[in-house]
């Protein structure tokens, strides 16, 4: 369906630069001997579906009013729908791995996510499901999955519609920082590595489902005076009152748009209207 990241490893030179674009720009600058490597982020808030800016202004006028007379959800019949919706082995090229986790228990990092948007779930607080680790023959890119359904339509266009608040890639990044090797997955840092200033920016991505959002993490580390970087892209994909949240953490090479958009397609496309 895509083509898998290859291994490219960072190389050392002279300096590390992070260009972003619009208020919620960063850079993260090293010592002398790191290497030069351009990350571009897109604009604050990127036109990725016609329905960004109509959410936006519902998300400021019908906040409060967003459930008010819809009928009650059938959460167990969602709660089927969320995991039936979810991406698998087959979805990924050949090689790749799928490492079970509990789907249970929502991560501090998914927490912090919630608090940042201003939700009480990443997704869904009452019927999601999570999919395991799904990695890279070479362990260079890991994906992860959470699927939810909202009571209301409604309440998934207000989630899509907060995330373009322009205060909250700076808040995904204090996340980051604050949770330091925590809110990466299992074997992106080893023991001894330092995290260095961590950036966030808007990502503009292809359009899946009703609406899409994404916001890219960057995260310097050196490790045994080898500096690098890790990107971790969040995408956020609607269809009706579902949502798909996904991560893309590369350890190597940033995750390319097409491989994101890939994927992101074909959650969406599964999500129930």
């Amino acid at each position: 369906m895509f083509s898998s990241a290859r291994p490219v490893f960072v190389a050392l030179a002279t300096t590390m630069l992070i260009a972003a674009c619009g208020t919620d720009d960063g850079a993260a600058g090293t010592s002398a001997d790191t290497t030069v490597t351009d990350i571009t982020l897109a604009d604050p808030i990127p036109d990725t579906t016609p329905e960004a800016t109509p959410d936006t202004t519902e998300a400021m006028t019908e906040d409060t009013t967003a459930s008010t007379g819809a009928p009650a959800q059938d959460v167990a019949a969602d709660l089927v729908a969320a995991q039936a919706a979810m991406l698998t082995l087959a979805d990924f090229p050949e090689g790749w791995t799928d490492t079970p986790v509990e789907a249970d228990v929502a991560s501090d990092l998914d927490a912090r996510l919630a608090e940042c948007v201003g939700v009480d779930g990443v997704t869904s607080s009452d019927a999601s499901a999570a999919s395991g680790v799904f990695a890279s023959t070479d362990g260079s890119l890991v994906v992860n999955q959470r699927v939810g359904v909202r009571a209301t339509e409604q309440d998934a266009r207000l989630f899509i519609a907060r995330l373009t608040n322009p205060g909250v890639p700076g808040c995904v990044a204090a996340a980051y920082t604050e949770l330091g090797a925590a809110a990466l997955g299992a074997g992106a840092v080893v023991e001894g590595t330092e995290i260095g200033e961590v950036t966030a920016g808007r990502l503009a991505v292809g359009a899946a489902g009703n609406a899409t959002q994404a916001i890219r993490v960057v995260i310097p580390v050196t490790t045994g005076g080898a500096a690098s970087l890790l990107t971790v892209d969040h995408v956020f994909a609607r269809t009706g009152r579902s949502l798909a949240s996904l991560s893309f953490e590369a350890r190597l090479e940033a995750t390319t748009v097409e491989t994101i958009d890939d994927i992101t397609a074909a959650a969406a496309s599964r999500l129930p209207g």
